[in-house]
């Protein structure tokens, strides 16, 4: 693996813990800034937890709390289940509704199918980008 496939690959594992999951990612820095206050108020945390008082300390620990908030997404990352947010939602309102398996089941295909035409464009917009850099 050259450096630019690594490149690429710590890009698209940045996208995937910032940018895909907005909400997850607002919930995970607000934790994290719980965190980081909270040593502030309560210094006898950092002896709690034998602990230097710093804050390298304070950014690992709220580092943790966003990485536990973000957990599952890690998760689906591992297992090859990973979708945007927004699918998410669509494929959860879905399930929500009062209609027939079979209205759903064509639900699900329209918007399956609507979100596979928007990654097209997206990837070859991005093959094109490429084509153009080299």
């Amino acid at each position: 693996m050259n450096n630019d496939d690594a490149t690429k690959l710590a890009n698209r594992a940045l996208d995937i813990m910032f940018f895909n999951y907005p909400i997850r990612s607002a919930v995970g820095v607000v934790l994290g800034l719980i965190i980081w206050l909270g040593f502030d108020a309560y210094p006898v945390l950092f002896e709690l937890l034998r602990a230097t008082n710093g804050k390298s300390t304070k950014f690992f620990f709220s580092l943790i709390g966003y990485l536990l908030v973000h957990s599952k997404t890690v998760i689906e990352g591992f297992t090859g289940k990973i979708l945007s947010e927004d699918m998410t939602q669509t494929l959860s309102f879905i399930e929500k509704t009062g209609l027939s398996k079979a209205q759903k089941d064509l639900m699900y295909v329209e918007a399956v199918t609507k979100y596979i035409k928007a990654l097209d464009k997206n990837d070859l917009e991005e093959k094109k980008k490429e084509i153009a850099e080299d």
